[in-house]
Order: C-alpha cells, then sequence, then structure tokens
C-alpha cells in the first residue's frame, strides 16, 4: 500500500496529525484535572472536544466539491492555531479552565473534518480490492497512535510539564502539514457540482437514512461513541483511585498495543477465513464481553491486561466499518455521507462525556460503569447479527 506515493503521503500525515490530537487531548485532560480537582471539568473538556462533530454534516458538499489536499492543510493549520493560542495563555499564567474549553472547542471544529476528508479522498486514490487493506494501515494511523500517544503522554506528564507537551504537539501538526502538501491530488476527487449548498446539506443524512445497511453501523456507532465519551472520563479516575498517572499511561498503552495488533494481525487472519460482516459481529461481542469482565478488576492492575486483549478486538472493528461506506455509497457522494455519519455517531461523545462526568461525581462508580459498557456493546452486536445485510457482507457487494 505504501508504494502508491499519494497513500503514503496521505497515511503518513494522518500519522503524524493523529499523534498530535492525542498528546493535547491527554494533557488538557489530565491539566484540567489538576487545576480544578473536579472530574465534572473533566467531563466539559470532554464535551467541547467532540461537540463540534454534531455540526459536522455541514461542510460535506464542500468537502465533496472543493481541493481535499487544500482542506487538510486548512484543517492542519486551524489546528495549529488553536494550539498555540493555549501554550501562550498558559505562559502567561492565565490558567482558567473555560479559556482552555473554548480553545479544545476551536481546534476540534478544525480537526473534525480531517476524518471526513481523508476517508472521501481514499477511494480516488487506492483500488476498490484494496480499500480493507487501505483501512487497516489509516486505522493504525487513526487509532493505534491514538492510544500510543496518550499512553506515551501519560508517562510524559511526569517528566515534562504541560507547555513542553503542548509545543511537542504543535510539531507534529508541522509535520502533517508538509506531508500533505506533498500529495498529488487526482482532478476526479473533486466533484463540481452545481447545486447550491443549501440543496445538498442534508444529501449526507439522505442516503444514509436511504441504506438500512449503514444505517445500523450508524446506529451502533453513535452507541458505541456515547459509551466512549464516558470511558474518557473514567479511565482517568480508574488512574487517579490508583494513585498515578502512570497507571493511565499503562492503560492507554496496552489499549495502544491492542489496537495495533487488532487492526493488522488479527484483523488479517480473521479477513482470511471469514465475511467482513460477520467479523464485525463477533469482535464487537467479544470486545463488549471483555469489558464486562474487566469490570470486576477496577481496583486491580489485571485491569491493564484486560484492556489490552479487550482492544485486539476493537482494532479489528475499526478496520472493517470503513469500507461497508465506501464500497456502498457512490465516491462523489462519500464527503457528505461520512460528514452525516460523524454527526450522528461521533458527537454522542460529547454527550457521553457531559453526562458520565457528572454521573462521575454523583457515585456512578468505575465497576458499574463498565457494566453498562460491556452491555452496551453487546446489545451493538445482536444488532449487527440480527440485520442479514451487516452480518454477510462480503467487500465485493455492490452500491
Amino acid at each position: 500500500m505504501l508504494k502508491n506515493k499519494n497513500f503514503r503521503y496521505l497515511w503518513l500525515g494522518r500519522l503524524i496529525s493523529n499523534a498530535g490530537d492525542s498528546m493535547y487531548y491527554i494533557v488538557l485532560s489530565w491539566y484540567i484535572l489538576t487545576l480544578t480537582n473536579n472530574s465534572f471539568w473533566v467531563g466539559i473538556v470532554n464535551f467541547t472536544i467532540f461537540i463540534p462533530n454534531i455540526f459536522s454534516f455541514l461542510f460535506g458538499h464542500w468537502i465533496d466539491t472543493h481541493s481535499k489536499k487544500r482542506s487538510l492543510l486548512l484543517c492542519e493549520f486551524g489546528q495549529l492555531f488553536a494550539i498555540l493560542i493555549m501554550v501562550i495563555s498558559i505562559l502567561l499564567d492565565f490558567q482558567s479552565p473555560l479559556l482552555l474549553c473554548i480553545l479544545a472547542f476551536l481546534a476540534s471544529l478544525f480537526g473534525m473534518n480531517t476524518y471526513t476528508i481523508q476517508d472521501a479522498m481514499t477511494p480516488f486514490i487506492i483500488k476498490k480490492e484494496q480499500l480493507a487493506s487501505a483501512q487497516s494501515y489509516m486505522s493504525v494511523a487513526y487509532n493505534g497512535t491514538e492510544y500510543l500517544f496518550n499512553a506515551l503522554t501519560g508517562f510524559l506528564i511526569n517528566i515534562f510539564s504541560t507547555i513542553t507537551l503542548l509545543v511537542a504537539n504543535i510539531f507534529t501538526f508541522l509535520f502533517a502539514i508538509f506531508s500533505f502538501s506533498k500529495i498529488k491530488e487526482p482532478t476526479e476527487a473533486n466533484n463540481k457540482e452545481p447545486e447550491p449548498f443549501l440543496k445538498n446539506v442534508f444529501k449526507g443524512f439522505i442516503e444514509l437514512f436511504q441504506n438500512k445497511t449503514i444505517l445500523f453501523i450508524a446506529i451502533g456507532g453513535g452507541m458505541a461513541n456515547f459509551m466512549f465519551g464516558g470511558l474518557n472520563v473514567y479511565q482517568v479516575l480508574i488512574a487517579k483511585e490508583q494513585g498515578s498517572a502512570i497507571v493511565l499511561g499503562l492503560l492507554t498503552s496496552t489499549m495502544a498495543i491492542g489496537t495495533l495488533i487488532g487492526s493488522t494481525l488479527l484483523a488479517t487472519l480473521l479477513l482470511k477465513f471469514m465475511k467482513i460482516g460477520k467479523v464485525l459481529t463477533l469482535c464487537t461481542l467479544m470486545f463488549g464481553l471483555t469489558m464486562l469482565i474487566s469490570s470486576y478488576f477496577v481496583n486491580s492492575s489485571l485491569i491493564i491486561l484486560i484492556w489490552g486483549i479487550a482492544s485486539t478486538f476493537l482494532g479489528v472493528t475499526h478496520v472493517v466499518q470503513k469500507p461497508f461506506f465506501q464500497v456502498l455509497i457512490q465516491k462523489e457522494h462519500l464527503g457528505k455521507v461520512f460528514s452525516a455519519l460523524y454527526s450522528l455517531s461521533v458527537a454522542t461523545l460529547p454527550i457521553g462525556a457531559l453526562l458520565f462526568g457528572y454521573f462521575s461525581s454523583h457515585n456512578l462508580n468505575s465497576s458499574t460503569f463498565l457494566l453498562i459498557f460491556g452491555g452496551t456493546y453487546l446489545l451493538i452486536s445482536l444488532i449487527y447479527f440480527v440485520n442479514k445485510h451487516i452480518f454477510k457482507f462480503t467487500i465485493s457487494d455492490k452500491i
């Protein structure tokens, strides 16, 4: 896959940019917790990071009709600017959690579209039969680096200052900008539709609701992300209850390793023997079961190992979801559909973060949360199982 120069630069840029996203996210979560000593503020900052995804659908038509390369560069510059202001405010000793939340919102407003743009660009620069393989690479860039750099940052915040880590974060965005600038964008990737914005703004939702297969996957994604909003809060609390940010680093590092193994080795192995739909259903089920088991070990170091095992199944699901959309949706509408998808599914993250941030400060303990988390994934796997179009889906299915 990496012999394709355009895909290589897209993948490398995403890899580096996602490292930057992960660094400022974990630094900000821990910094605000230590600044305010209130877990509700962790929920609020997670809310501000993910709430812009609700408005993702507004940009779908614009992504489909404009240069995806230039759009990526604009998004990276926007994130860089927000983090730079964050650094300046801390240097000036203006330690306002509200200001940091506003800047996190601004960074996320630019960052949310990078995923849509890259997923929409991918089918234009690779062959259809390479989509599953490409998604395996992109899953490493999306999710592997997210967990890996969350983990590294969990260790590094015990060694370096917040300022130092945020400055390092700025350099990651600069490197990503350089990589994206090397992409030679195919002319067909810019679909110059004559229809006005208002006529197209809801077209992504129409495509989603007309195709029951991708609609149910979107619903499953929404349920999952709602729970991950809560997990973003509770993983910090579990670490604090066990006494150190190092525990947070260990939790996220094992998830990083598990996700990388799942999105590469395990996904490749399972796809050799099973249809892609069955792989999605099985691994969703196994992730839910493993997280249920972890609820009994929140005060034990065993939870680190269990989350690592669970994440191998999570890594597989990240690989096999996107090809459903890239196969079943016409390429010229992928920007609108992925934007609508993120509005429906990823937008539940801030709601989960805010809600469980509130519940965490009102006696909902970590064990109970993980029981709810695992049970939700079991329900999602049941939804996939009873929908024969999902369960029996193959990469060769036609639009």
